[in-house]
């Protein structure tokens, strides 16, 4: 069977806040909720939002802790069907409260970065190529 991604989960430190900033900085809707976490599907990928205290129960079997609040491993890509889209998201997720980047064109690729409240980064992409 080849690798797939089917649940991405990032720690967050106010699950309320965080609900909300996906709520309506990317237009998701909670698929299942209840007091540690939220998933939303993302056209069969979830994304598990956890409560950071919850998510050393899982990685400090492993020998990790969970990352601080403004520390990333990873940066979650939303790839887009045009420029305009990229323009669009920025604007609200910003609206919702997001850090955000300039969007930049590099050899056809459009995208800038934003953070969530918890400092999770995104970049938002088209390409063109």
């Amino acid at each position: 069977m080849p690798a797939a991604i089917s649940c991405v989960t990032i720690p967050v430190d106010d699950l309320q806040k965080a609900i909300a900033f996906y709520s309506a900085g990317l237009g998701l809707t909670p698929d299942e909720q209840d007091e540690e976490h939220v998933s939303f599907d993302l056209d069969g990928v979830y994304l598990v939002l956890l409560n950071r205290s919850d998510m050393g129960v899982f990685v400090e079997d492993v020998g990790n802790r969970p990352a601080a609040k403004g520390q990333t491993g990873v940066i979650l890509s939303y790839f887009t069907e045009s420029r305009e889209e990229v323009d669009a998201v920025l604007d609200k997720v910003t609206a919702a409260g997001a850090e955000a980047t300039e969007a930049d064109d590099d050899e056809g690729v459009y995208s800038a970065y934003f953070t969530d409240p918890d400092g999770n980064v995104w970049e938002v992409l088209h390409d063109s190529n």
